[in-house]
């Protein structure tokens, strides 16, 4: 394998990171419909939590970001959006399905950033 395809190759802990910070979108934004009490307050919030969770995501987090924070930056980010999925998903019954996600991506960052 060249060594330019072995750059651009996808690695499976960056898999498991994208599969936890999917986890924390979805049960970030369920929670907030639960939480929203009508319809449509609980749509307009969940619509506006994964609309920032992703340009936060695409802008900053994201492994081909050109202004990609470093580990411990987004080490921090996932330390500081975790616990607020997590106090939101046990406001709306999903405290657990909440915890294994933030531990899924904390976990894959964190074996991604060593794999390198």
């Amino acid at each position: 394998m060249t060594p330019a395809a072995e750059r651009t190759g996808v690695r499976w802990f960056g898999i498991v990171l994208l599969v936890g910070q999917l986890g924390l979108v979805v049960l970030g934004a369920v929670s907030l419909w639960r939480i929203g009490g009508g319809w449509w307050v609980g749509a307009a919030a969940a619509a506006v939590f994964v609309v920032i969770f992703a340009g936060v995501w695409r802008m900053l987090l994201a492994p081909g970001s050109r202004s990609r924070l470093r580990y411990r930056e987004r080490l921090t980010v996932t330390l500081v959006t975790g616990p607020v999925v997590i106090v939101l998903g046990s406001l709306a019954g999903l405290w657990l399905p909440a915890l294994m996600a933030t531990s899924i991506a904390l976990l894959g960052d964190a074996l991604d950033e060593r794999s390198r």
